[in-house]
């Protein structure tokens, strides 16, 4: 049995707390992204309609497609994450079920496993976001890029 170390515990709600202010910065980048896109999407929508043999179709076609890609893998990794927290609350909640069942206080090892297990759900709960939030924030960022250098060209 490793020791748990208390301090460690200021370290991860550290580790945590950087998670989520990088999550809010991503989601305030992908918001930024998104506008650029939906901007020029609008247009290429309006030239598509006044003009359809002059229409942009391979950037109108790749709209759907993506947001379906990307918010498939957004589920993945939240129900990835909702996942690993369920089987960590059902384990504590078997193991909490177990000691007082037997009407006893914990042991060293047991209350070792409970601790560690709340501090891994508490760290999976605060990355959840940023994992979520990732293939969304990539596909809105590099439309936007790709979108700003095509309307220099």
């Amino acid at each position: 049995m490793m020791k748990w170390n208390p301090f460690s515990l200021w370290t991860d709600m550290w580790t945590s707390g950087m998670e989520l202010a990088t999550a809010g910065l991503k989601y305030s980048e992908m918001m930024g992204a998104s506008a650029h896109v939906i901007h020029s999407r609008c247009g290429s929508i309006a030239e598509a309609v006044r003009d359809p043999l002059q229409g942009d179709y391979a950037e109108l076609s790749r709209m759907v497609p993506e947001k379906v890609d990307a918010f498939s893998r957004a589920g993945r990794a939240a129900f990835a994450d909702l996942y690993a927290i369920q089987s960590d609350v059902l384990a504590n909640w078997m193991l909490i079920g177990a000691i007082a069942a037997a009407v006893r206080l914990p042991t060293a090892v047991e209350a070792d496993r409970l601790a560690r297990r709340s501090s891994r759900m508490g760290a999976r709960a605060s990355a959840a976001a940023g994992k979520a939030l990732a293939p969304v924030h990539r596909r809105a960022t590099s439309n936007a890029k790709r979108l700003k250098r095509k309307k220099r060209i």
